[in-house]
């Protein structure tokens, strides 16, 4: 029987704006069917609020085959349900529901359980790469174009009451055991993230930092050890000052820019979705897109 849901809060923790595009989707979907949804941009010091919501949605988008640990912070301030709360954790990833990323909710599942959660429905969302490779511009507008259906579906099976759980691969969550020393080496990343001369001292790394990481000294940004590895400040700074002291293959040359990509390909056809996902890396996306 479809559930009774008034009122949705989307939890979202988004670093590029890949997460945030899709917590936006799922806003306008809800909202044109008539459901009032609370929208929470999750970041530090953003503690829970207290909404009596109907569903619960997480979204995050995948860190080293698991939810970013600020994700994990979020939900260990949330306080303990006295009556069972439905809820959804959606993933973002850029390479689709396949092997390593299958047991990627796992962990935040099971802490939401712990509060009184009960998580009728998970789902992988895929979104344009934003680290390591790049994903073609072909191949990514195909994916925002593609966006508003696959919210679509989801905000029907919510609404009608579709129980969808996932079991992940046996070998995924080996994966997800030795991607949790990940979070070790945000810190590291952070603490050796180089300002470079283009610095012009705005403090646009300051206010955006969703882990509070960034703090403006005599005109320049000085970092902490609190970083989550969401790339933000690195892709978004608008001088374009900040680069990679350490880990710097996972930075996408190009940079990493949603609007500049629908930019990009304004007016151009893309090629067949076969002709675009070749290959084991992208066999992920392929299905995502071909998929009903």
């Amino acid at each position: 029987m479809p559930r009774k849901i008034r009122i949705v809060k989307i939890a979202y923790f988004s670093g590029t704006g890949s997460t945030a595009r899709v917590a936006g989707a799922l806003q306008k979907e809800l909202e044109r069917r008539g459901v009032s949804v609370v929208r929470f941009g999750i970041r530090a010091g953003n503690l829970p609020t207290g909404d009596k919501e109907n569903l619960l949605v997480l979204l995050f988008a995948v860190h080293a085959f698991n939810a970013p640990g600020i994700v994990y912070q979020w939900i260990d301030s949330l306080s303990e349900n006295n009556e069972i709360v439905p809820a959804a954790v959606i993933s973002v990833s850029g390479g689709g529901e396949i092997t390593p990323n299958t047991a990627c909710r796992v962990s935040s599942i099971r802490k939401l359980e712990k509060k009184n959660y009960r998580v009728v429905y998970e789902k992988m969302i895929v979104m344009p790469s934003n680290w390591v490779v790049k994903t073609d511009d072909m191949l990514a507008i195909r994916l925002l174009e593609i966006l508003p259906s696959k919210v679509e579906r989801i905000a029907d099976d919510l609404l009608a009451g579709v129980v969808r759980r996932t079991e992940p691969n046996f070998i995924d969550r080996i994966f997800s055991m030795f991607g949790e020393l990940e979070k070790k080496g945000t810190k590291f990343f952070g603490e050796r993230i180089q300002v470079n001369e283009n610095c012009s001292g705005c403090g646009w790394c300051e206010k955006k930092c969703p882990a509070n990481n960034i703090n403006m000294l005599e005109g320049k940004p000085v970092f902490g050890k609190d970083c989550f590895l969401c790339l933000k400040c690195i892709y978004g700074c608008p001088g374009k000052a900040l680069s990679a002291g350490a880990f710097k293959f996972i930075i996408l040359k190009e940079g990493y820019d949603l609007k500049e990509i629908e930019k990009r390909m304004e007016g151009i056809r893309p090629f067949p979705v076969e002709d675009l996902a070749k290959g084991f890396l992208w066999k992920g996306v392929k299905k995502y897109l071909l998929e009903d």
